[in-house]
């Protein structure tokens, strides 16, 4: 059902209602006037009977049926109403709807209602059924009195009933009543067609809003609704057409926006996918496409059946289990397919979880890295015999007694600290490409941080002499062994001292503590529990914080002038940075310039 119909409805039960009720208020305004009106009647008609009855009647006591019966037919001719005479007995002596033996025989009228009310009160009038002429009357009776003294007395010598048939009345009343009802139907004939014309008339703007609305939903955003009025549908509809003109601003730039995506996403060299909670694939960009090998009907069908790579499938679970971000660098099929790096980034977008995941192919990157390291550890391998000849001929022509300018043992000294120079990188870089290699094999044992204190303080007791540096090692008998490799991390313990005396000025503080870590989180670094953190502080020179990020890169230098001056390679940290990795561990810094550095070397123990 419309709108226009339900206000056509409406506006005709409102109709209704009122004609109803003006019906049943006019009908009983109608009935109680006439009814007025008639007992006005009566009362006129009653008082004149009363009139002319004082005058005709014959004195008291000389009541005959031949005398009074006449006068009161006389009475009835000249109106329509039924007369009646009644003595103070009851005993009726005329009535105009009896003669003769008929009015003999009715019967004593003294407790009638109207009779006992006009002798009680003065006049009485009732609405009743008569049994006498089987037909409801109302009645008006009113006491009459003679004058019969001198002085003014007055006597009562009978009851004077003035009837009038309800028949009549009722018929003048139904009368009024359907001409009521008949001007009640027209007016709601008249009612009925001014509702439609005027429910059209509001609804058509309505109308051409819902046409409207339906346009937009059918996608067609350019439709508008003419305005025609200034009223609240005018205003309406003007409220409306901005509101299109918005939709329509937002859906352009929506759209702008996804073609701008839609472009970045086919051009980028990465590949996109969006998985939802059922980890079925809702969205791939080319460049997944074909990493994956999707058929062109992925759409709705889940990653697993599609490419059966579990790494990938394992990475979503702990996305989704975690709901954080989850990386990994896995293989894409078998070992002739290329290498990525996969990140799963949960996207919450409306009830259902979706997922992000992003390839990148490093495997230019890693084909790179594999050959700068075997570059690297081929040709230190093959400077080593070289080196290891040219510092032998150096170290023979120093220790042979052969006579030699100052000039020539000076040359010769510098061949040789530079050939051990050379040796000392070359084994740096060896070690550092084994590592990166995976090739170093890890003797774990468990040990007390407490037993590398004597071998460094060996190693660095001159240097800390020469230098008046104090080594403090402050590191409690109570903490657990850690599980470690413990050449390995010997190295990256001296590695750590030895940067930190390299850039600690004279009469400086290099302090060495450790403790179990706790809730409180480091800068650089996300702690995890049940890790030993061993902290290597000095009161050095610190490091600016653009070079912090690249202090663990292979020959990277923050002071290169000072680095060369103390015959560091600059593969120190990078060592201790892949020898950490090495035993699950992690490391990072906090340096204020000017003010030192902290180093935080975080090794688990849970395995010990």
């Amino acid at each position: 059902m419309n709108i226009r119909t339900q206000l056509t409805l409406r506006y005709i039960g409102i109709v209704l209602l009122v004609l109803f009720a003006m019906y049943l208020y006019l009908g009983a305004m109608l009935k109680d006037s006439m009814s007025t009106r008639i007992t006005s009647e009566l009362e006129i008609q009653a008082a004149l009977t009363r009139e002319f009855l004082i005058e005709k009647l014959p004195a008291k006591g000389n009541f005959t049926y031949a005398a009074i019966d006449p006068l009161i037919n006389r009475l009835g001719k000249t109106g329509k109403a039924r007369v009646t005479f009644i003595d103070l007995d009851g005993v009726v002596w005329g009535d105009t709807e009896r003669d003769g033996q008929a009015l003999r025989e009715m019967d004593n009228h003294l407790k009638r209602p109207e009779v006992e009310d006009a002798l009680q009160f003065g006049s009485g009038i009732r609405d009743r059924y008569s049994d006498t002429t089987q037909t409801e009357f109302r009645y008006y009776a009113t006491p009459i009195y003679r004058q019969t003294s001198p002085n003014g007395a007055e006597t009562l010598i009978g009851i004077c009933r003035v009837a009038l048939p309800m028949k009549a009345v009722n018929t003048a009343i139904d009368n009024l009543r359907r001409m009521v009802l008949l001007a009640s139907v027209a007016g709601l004939i008249l009612a009925i067609v001014f509702s439609i014309f005027s429910t059209r008339i509001i609804t058509k703007p309505i109308e051409k809003l819902t046409q409207m609305t339906e346009s937009l939903t059918a996608g067609d955003i350019n439709s508008r609704v003419p305005i025609n009025s200034k009223n609240e549908l005018g205003q309406l509809s003007r409220n409306f057409n901005l509101m299109a003109d918005r939709v329509q601003e937002q859906i352009d730039r929506i759209s702008e926006e996804h073609r701008r995506l839609e472009t970045i996403l086919t051009d980028m060299g990465e590949g996109v996918l969006l998985v939802n909670g059922a980890s079925e694939i809702t969205y791939a960009n080319p460049m997944a496409i074909s990493m994956l090998s999707l058929p062109n009907t992925y759409v709705g069908k889940a990653l697993i059946e599609i490419n059966r790579i579990p790494e990938l499938q394992t990475l979503l679970q702990t996305a989704e289990q975690t709901e954080t971000v989850a990386f990994a660098e896995i293989r894409l099929g078998n070992l002739t397919e290329p290498e990525a790096e996969v990140t799963v980034v949960p996207v919450a977008t409306g009830e259902e979880e979706e997922y992000v995941v992003v390839i990148h192919d490093v495997s230019k990157e890693r084909q790179l890295e594999r050959i700068r390291a075997d570059f690297v550890a081929n040709v230190s391998h093959e400077l080593r015999t070289p080196l290891t000849t040219i510092r032998g001929y150096a170290e023979t022509l120093l220790s042979e007694d052969a006579t030699r300018t100052k000039t020539q043992e000076q040359f010769v000294v510098k061949i040789l600290n530079h050939a051990s120079r050379l040796s000392r990188l070359v084994s740096d870089l060896l070690e550092l490409s084994r590592l990166e290699s995976g090739d170093v094999e890890l003797k774990r044992t468990p040990c007390h941080l407490n037993t590398f204190y004597e071998p460094i303080l060996d190693v660095f007791e001159p240097i800390l002499e020469e230098s008046e540096l104090v080594l403090k090692w402050e590191v409690s008998d109570s903490l657990p062994k850690v599980s470690v490799d413990h050449q390995l991390f010997m190295q990256v313990l001296v590695n750590l001292i030895d940067n930190a005396i390299k850039y600690t000025p004279d009469s400086g503080t290099i302090t060495v503590s450790a403790e179990i870590s706790t809730s409180e989180a480091f800068e650089g670094a996300n702690i995890a529990s049940e890790e030993i953190i061993v902290h290597i502080k000095d009161t050095g020179i610190g490091i600016p914080m653009e070079s912090q990020p690249r202090v663990f890169e292979r020959f990277y230098r923050v002071d290169k002038g000072r680095a060369r001056e103390m015959g560091g390679t600059g593969l120190g940290l990078a060592i201790a940075k892949h020898i950490v990795l090495r035993h699950n561990g992690r490391i990072w810094l906090e340096s204020t310039l000017g003010a030192g550095s902290v180093f935080h070397v975080a090794i688990p123990y849970t395995d010990v």
